[in-house]
C-alpha cells in the first residue's frame, strides 16, 4: 500500500518538533517504524535514537518490527546488531538505566529495588497513624482543630484526605519545596484576587450559556411569551460584574410557562437551574469570599506539616532500604540532569531525535524531563482520543496544549492521520456521529468535528468484501426485568 501524504510528512518531516495526532486505524506503528528506518539510511544510528513506548511488550515490537525492516536495506545491515541494546525502552526503563549509570552522583547504591505502591500506600497508613498519636499527645492547637471542624465521629476520614493529598503532591518533581512555600503563594491577596477573577469568568459563561439557551428557547414558544422571559433575563445580560451581579440576581423571576413543547420546557428548565446557580454563587461579598478562604490558613498549615513529616518518614525508608517507587526514579532522574550538567549535554546531544509513543498517556513528570534533554528533536505519536491511563498519572492536556501550540506554527509542526485502514465507511460513519455529539474540548479535549472526525481509507472492502450484509450501526434498546441485572439483559440481546 502506498504512503498517503500526510503518512509521508509523518515520516520524513525534520529539524523540528512534531506532533503527530493518528487516529485509530491510521497506520501509526507502520509510519513509526518507517521513519526510523529513513533516519538510519540518513546517516543516523540505531543507538543514537530515542523511542519510548508506553508497555515492555510495545517495546519489543517496535524492535522486532525494525530489525525485519532492516533487513530488506543491505546498506543499513549493521544496525540490525545494535536493535536490541538500542534505547527502544519504555520511559520507567529508562530512567531506571540512567539513574544505575550515573548512581555514584546521587549516593545511591546501582543495585536499587523497584518497591510495590501497595507496600508504600501500606507503610504511609502506619506512618500517619504515629504523625497522629503524636499529635495528641503534644497537644497541638492547630491539629485538635483541625480534627474539631472536619472529623465527624472520628479523624478516619481526615486520615483518608491527608493521605490523598500525599498522593496527589507525590506527582510534583520538587514536592518538598512546593509544600514548603504553599502557604505564603497560596493566600497571598495577588493570587486570592486572581482566583476571584477566574470565579467571575465562570459566572459569566454562565450568563453566556443562559444567552444560548434563550435564543433556542425563541424557537419553541410564542412571541408573547419569548418577551416576557427575555424582559425578566434582560437586566442579566447587562451585568459587567460581579458586584452588579449580586444586586440584581435574586430579584430575577422567570414567567410560568404553559402549552410548550418538550424542547421548550427542556430549555426553559435549564435556565432555570443556571439562575439557581447564580443565586448560590453569588451569596457572599467578594470581601467576604476571600476572608473565607483566608480562614483556611491555619488548617493549610497544619495538614502540610503533617505531609512534610509522612514524606520524611517515606523517604528516609525508601533510601535506607535502597528500594523506590518509579515515581521516584523519574524525579531522581530529573534531579541527575538538573544538578549534573555533564549528564545533560551528553543526553542534550547524544540523540538525535527523541520520539514518544502514546504521548497522550504521558505523565507530567515525563513531560518535564523529555523537556530538559531535548533539543527541538521530539517526534511525538498518539491520540488524545484514546488517553486511559488517568489512574498511572497520564494527563491528556500536555497533549492538547502542545497540539494547538503546535498547529498555529509554534515550536513545533503538526500533523493528524485521521485516515482508517482498519474499518468499513459504515462504522466509520457511526463512530463521528456519536463522537461529533460528545466530544468536544470540553468533554475529551478535542475538537472531535473539526479535526478528528476518522475518514475512509481501506476502499478495498467496497472491492474484495461481502457487501451483501448490513453494516450500519444498530442501537439496541430494552425495558428492565426485574428477573434480570441489566447486564444479563444485555448479554441476551447480544447472544440473540
Amino acid at each position: 500500500m502506498k504512503w498517503t501524504k500526510e503518512q509521508e510528512e509523518a515520516i520524513y518531516i525534520d529539524n523540528t518538533n512534531v506532533i503527530v495526532s493518528a487516529g485509530a486505524g491510521s497506520g501509526k506503528t507502520a509510519v513509526l517504524t518507517e521513519r526510523v528506518i529513513q533516519k538510519l539510511l540518513n546517516g543516523t544510528h540505531i543507538n543514537e535514537l530515542l523511542l519510548l513506548t508506553f508497555t515492555n511488550n510495545a517495546a519489543a515490537e517496535m524492535k522486532t518490527r525494525i530489525k525485519n525492516k532492516i533487513l530488506n536495506y543491505p546498506e543499513i545491515l549493521e544496525e540490525s546488531k545494535l536493535v536490541e541494546s538500542a534505547d527502544i525502552t519504555t520511559f520507567d526503563s529508562f530512567v531506571l538505566s540512567l539513574v544505575k549509570k550515573y548512581h555514584y552522583y546521587l549516593n545511591i547504591n546501582a543495585n536499587l529495588k523497584i518497591i510495590d505502591s501497595s507496600i508504600i500506600n501500606k507503610l504511609k497508613k502506619d506512618y500517619i497513624n504515629e504523625i497522629f498519636e503524636q499529635l495528641y499527645k503534644d497537644n497541638n492547637e492547630d491539629f485538635l482543630n483541625l480534627i474539631l471542624c472536619f472529623g465527624t465521629k472520628n479523624d478516619k476520614s481526615i486520615r483518608k484526605i491527608i493521605l490523598e493529598l500525599d498522593n496527589k503532591t507525590d506527582l510534583i518533581t520538587n514536592k518538598e519545596k512546593y509544600l514548603s512555600s504553599y502557604v505564603d503563594n497560596y493566600y497571598d491577596i495577588n493570587n486570592l484576587n486572581t482566583l476571584f477573577k477566574l470565579l467571575e469568568n465562570e459566572i459569566f459563561k454562565k450568563i453566556d450559556t443562559i444567552k444560548t439557551l434563550l435564543d433556542n428557547l425563541s424557537y419553541e414558544v410564542s412571541n408573547d411569551y419569548f418577551n416576557k422571559i427575555n424582559e425578566s433575563l434582560t437586566p442579566l445580560f447587562n451585568i459587567q460584574d460581579y458586584t452588579n451581579l449580586r444586586l440584581i440576581i435574586n430579584d430575577i423571576t422567570l414567567p410560568r410557562m404553559t402549552n410548550a413543547s418538550d424542547k421548550g420546557k427542556y430549555y426553559k428548565e435549564r435556565i432555570s437551574k443556571i439562575i439557581k446557580g447564580l443565586k448560590d454563587d453569588c451569596t457572599y461579598s467578594k470581601e467576604s469570599l476571600i476572608n473565607n478562604v483566608l480562614s483556611t490558613q491555619k488548617y493549610a498549615s497544619i495538614i502540610i506539616k503533617i505531609i512534610l513529616e509522612l514524606t520524611t518518614k517515606i523517604n528516609n525508608f525508601k533510601y535506607t532500604n535502597n528500594a523506590f517507587e518509579f515515581n521516584d526514579i523519574s524525579k531522581i532522574a530529573i534531579k541527575l540532569i538538573k544538578e549534573y550538567p555533564d549528564v545533560l549535554e551528553y543526553l542534550k546531544y547524544h540523540y538525535k531525535e527523541i520520539m514518544i509513543d502514546e504521548y497522550q498517556d504521558t505523565s507530567d513528570i515525563q513531560e518535564e524531563f523529555v523537556n530538559l534533554i531535548s533539543n527541538h528533536n521530539v517526534y511525538m505519536v498518539g491520540d488524545i482520543k484514546q488517553s486511559i491511563y488517568r489512574f498511572r498519572n497520564a494527563n491528556p492536556n500536555i497533549f492538547k496544549i502542545k497540539y494547538d501550540k503546535y498547529k498555529k506554527e509554534i515550536d513545533g509542526h503538526k500533523i493528524d492521520l485521521n485516515e482508517n485502514f482498519r474499518s468499513r465507511k459504515e462504522v466509520l460513519n457511526s463512530i463521528n456521529q456519536i463522537f461529533n455529539h460528545v466530544m468536544d474540548i470540553n468533554i475529551g479535549n478535542a475538537d472531535y468535528y473539526k479535526e478528528h472526525q476518522l475518514i475512509y481509507g481501506n476502499k478495498s472492502f467496497e472491492t474484495n468484501g461481502n457487501n451483501n450484509y448490513n453494516n450500519n450501526l444498530e442501537i439496541y434498546n430494552y425495558e428492565k426485568d426485574e428477573r434480570y441485572t441489566n447486564e444479563e439483559i444485555e448479554a441476551f440481546i447480544i447472544a440473540n
